[in-house]
């Protein structure tokens, strides 16, 4: 009880500290192929997803929005997304997307959501979490090549073969099922030539044409046999599912780190230019919303931004 109430009262000064994004000007909207896709928790999420989505497109320049909302979307919140987005965004109802044969929840919807459109758009997954902070031409670069990209921390691409192997002489008394699934992908029947990046599902791109949810829910069901039906389905699941989507597609990039970073205590914030503020430590000392303000102003102001598309 003690934990939802101090989580209530987390969001509740978040979203006081981030008010102002409400009064910054609409975005010049570029159309173009490029699809920002956010699944976003109504009403609490609705201020944190406008920071993340306007700094970051601030900083790619082009593209539209798709958004999955948790739950049925009051009219005023979805004139208040259509008035900052300058209307180029669709609303895709989380309960409206077909799983087929993968699991409901876990964000595994908004997964097969971004393969779906990845079959006729690059896609961008952007959590609400997240803030762009400096220049991201690597991830401009990625869209315009066509390649997709991972926020990796300096883990490397490997084949399933050897991210297994390498996952079960580190499996200690830990028992995460991203560990686990790691270690079980040794004995996927593709083992040797399917890829794998543990990366976060956070932020990720996928380029056209990158592969689909056919063999993503092929690669469910086998995930399924492998470690289990009910430890896949617990929480993280979807995380594994996307590194092997984002892996296997042309060429992947692995942006840099510190540059493209997940926060926490340890990360040095003037290091960073694309922070994921991982839930654990998203509050703490209100770092997200200390390193937003700045960013709102700059844009009530109308601050130019050198390096974006």
């Amino acid at each position: 009880m003690f934990y939802r109430v101090r989580r209530r009262f987390d969001y509740w000064r978040y979203n006081r500290a981030v008010a102002a994004i409400e009064e910054t000007p609409p975005l010049a909207i570029v159309d173009s192929p490029l699809r920002i896709v956010s699944q976003v928790a109504v009403p609490r999420d609705v201020r944190m997803y406008l920071v993340a989505a306007k700094t970051f497109y601030r900083r790619v320049g082009h593209g539209r929005f798709v958004v999955i909302p948790d739950r049925a979307l009051p009219r005023e919140t979805a004139d208040l997304l259509r008035r900052h987005l300058d209307g180029a965004v669709e609303f895709l109802p989380l309960a409206d997307i077909s799983v087929g044969r993968c699991q409901r929840g876990g964000t595994w919807e908004r997964l097969l959501a971004c393969l779906d459109l990845a079959q006729r758009h690059y896609v961008v997954q952007l959590d609400c979490d997240t803030l762009a902070m400096g220049d991201l031409g690597e991830v401009r670069e990625a869209i315009a090549n066509n390649r997709s990209f991972a926020l990796a921390e300096g883990a490397p691409l490997r084949s399933f073969a050897e991210t297994g192997r390498l996952a079960r002489r580190r499996q200690g008394a830990a028992r995460h099922i991203v560990d686990l699934a790691e270690a079980a992908l040794a004995d996927h029947p593709e083992a040797e030539r399917w890829r794998y990046v543990r990366a976060s599902s956070g932020f990720a791109g996928f380029a056209l044409g990158s592969i689909g949810r056919h063999e993503i829910e092929s690669f469910h069901d086998i995930m399924g046999s492998l470690v289990g039906r009910d430890r896949w389905r617990q929480w993280g699941s979807e995380q594994v599912a996307s590194n092997v989507a984002v892996a296997n597609g042309p060429d992947p990039v692995l942006l840099p780190f510190p540059d493209y970073a997940n926060i926490t205590p340890s990360i040095e914030l003037a290091r960073v230019r694309f922070g994921h503020f991982l839930g654990t430590y998203r509050f703490e000392n209100q770092r997200l919303a200390r390193a937003s303000l700045p960013l709102i102003e700059g844009m009530r102001r109308g601050d130019a931004l050198p390096g974006a598309a």
